[in-house]
């Protein structure tokens, strides 16, 4: 009895922690640089805009990051033309490659993984396909208006690619839908924010577009694909402050991070069988902890007593 009691013990404590660890971000999370600030890393709970600090990314502007399904964080440097790495650890970034055939003339950029897998950039109103493993860049073709941002999701019936993009300066808040193999940019509508510049991304477990605007201080926000409507919007704070200076976004799929980053612990995925809890069974939880640890220490004193009868 207190072997099975012990091991019920465990699990429970077990199912608290998974509990509140599923509970501390209430969206996906999301990775952006302070390019015009600090030149940082930050990790961001999209559903609240609350932001922290991970490290110095290393290069003089990081623009249109990327996350891929391995959770590994892309980004562009374009003053170098420069496809980069990051760390979800540190911070640090490190060359992939230089991204051949870019003009010389470097403006805002937007980079996504579709969900064909394939890695987009649009800068200068031109999409390219980029090979992540060596930064070999084709140019698909002129896009129309320029893109400050891109994002990869589920192909929808007005955008049979699921690649979306989103402009800015003078085509900013309007939203389109990106042709895989032309690079050609659909006008699908106006959305009910129009930042001058924005990173974006796609969360692939739901489907949603998210964004970040560069403006101070920034504003984190979620868009339906479909309807275009824009909800969860959000100002981001660090330490309870507003701050802004963001250019670019990568999404992790909802319950997920990019891989180092310890704020989710993978290890914890593999644990079978314990489902997460809610409001109420917590409370439960907070109740039942004490009487079967004391149930636990009381058995060996019960034992002991049969013993000596």
């Amino acid at each position: 009895m207190q072997i099975i009691l012990r091991g019920l013990v465990r699990r429970v404590v077990v199912a608290a922690l998974l509990a509140m660890s599923a509970h501390a971000f209430a969206g996906p999370i999301g990775y952006s640089v302070r390019s015009d600030v600090d030149r940082k890393l930050y990790r961001i709970d999209m559903a609240t805009g609350v932001a922290t600090d991970i490290g110095v990314t290393g290069f003089s502007k990081i623009e249109g990051l990327a996350i891929s399904t391995t959770g590994e964080i892309y980004g562009v440097n374009p003053s170098t033309a420069q496809l980069v790495k990051c760390s979800a650890i540190t911070g640090a970034c490190a060359a992939v490659g230089t991204l051949t055939g870019l003009p010389q003339l470097q403006v805002n950029a937007g980079l996504t993984f579709a969900s064909n897998g394939s890695l987009y950039l649009a800068m200068n109103a031109v999409v390219y396909r980029i090979d992540p493993a060596t930064a070999a860049t084709a140019a698909l073709g002129g896009s129309g208006p320029a893109l400050s941002g891109l994002a990869g999701v589920a192909p929808t019936a007005t955008c049979p690619s699921g690649l979306f993009g989103m402009g800015g300066n003078g085509d900013r808040g309007k939203f389109y839908c990106i042709n895989t193999n032309t690079g050609a940019a659909t006008l699908l509508g106006s959305l009910g924010t129009s930042p001058l510049d924005v990173g974006l991304d796609g969360d692939p477990a739901t489907g949603a577009v998210w964004g970040i605007s560069n403006d101070e201080p920034g504003q984190v926000f979620a868009v339906d694909p479909v309807s275009l409507s824009v909800s969860n919007v959000n100002t981001v704070t660090l330490a309870g402050k507003a701050i802004g200076g963001f250019e670019s976004l990568a999404i992790a799929r909802t319950g997920t991070a990019a891989v180092g980053d310890p704020v989710i612990e993978p290890a914890a995925a593999a644990i079978p069988d314990i489902p997460t809890l809610g409001q109420w069974p917590l409370m439960l939880l907070a109740l039942l902890l004490p009487l079967a640890a004391l149930a636990v220490t009381r058995a060996p004193v019960t034992n002991s007593l049969r013993r000596h009868r």
